[in-house]
């Protein structure tokens, strides 16, 4: 049998292996667009077996044409279920004031870490007896004189 615009095949090969479906529009002499109860598309002829009947159908088709030519013939087109379209958060951009009062509020609390790091480091000085600060400075005496050396 030959291949034609309208003409009812079974796909042998694939997800919809077994089911049913109509050439709509021959793309080249390897590739058909078939639709019914399988899904509208691309299919190789290959993975097709032509069955006797012929639709009368218009090249390209739409699936609503494709349904009611497959009713008057007993048969159940596949139910295609569109994806709802999902609403996307729109990001809100800051003004330039906006972005200038928020660098100003990192900067504060930068600077209150930081200030906070320093007292606790004269803190500890200031409470070493003299012992510990000499012990303190031979040791960085000590590991910069080994690293002259190396």
């Amino acid at each position: 049998m030959t291949i034609e615009i309208g003409r009812l095949c079974v796909k042998l090969a694939g997800r919809d292996a077994g089911k049913k479906g109509v050439i709509i529009d021959i793309l080249d002499e390897k590739f058909v667009l078939i639709d019914g109860e399988t899904r509208r598309r691309k299919c190789n002829v290959l993975h097709l077996e032509p069955l006797n009947q012929v639709l009368k159908i218009a090249k390209g088709a739409s699936r609503e044409e494709i349904a009611s030519a497959l009713k008057e013939i007993g048969m159940e087109a596949r139910q295609s279920k569109p994806k709802p379209k999902a609403q996307r958060p729109v990001k809100k951009r800051k003004t330039p004031e906006q972005l200038r009062v928020q660098k100003e509020e990192k900067k504060k609390l930068r600077d209150i870490f930081s200030f906070k790091k320093k007292q606790e480091a004269v803190a500890q000085k200031k409470d070493a007896t003299l012992e510990e600060k000499a012990a303190i400075a031979k040791e960085a005496l000590g590991e910069t004189k080994e690293a002259g050396n190396q």
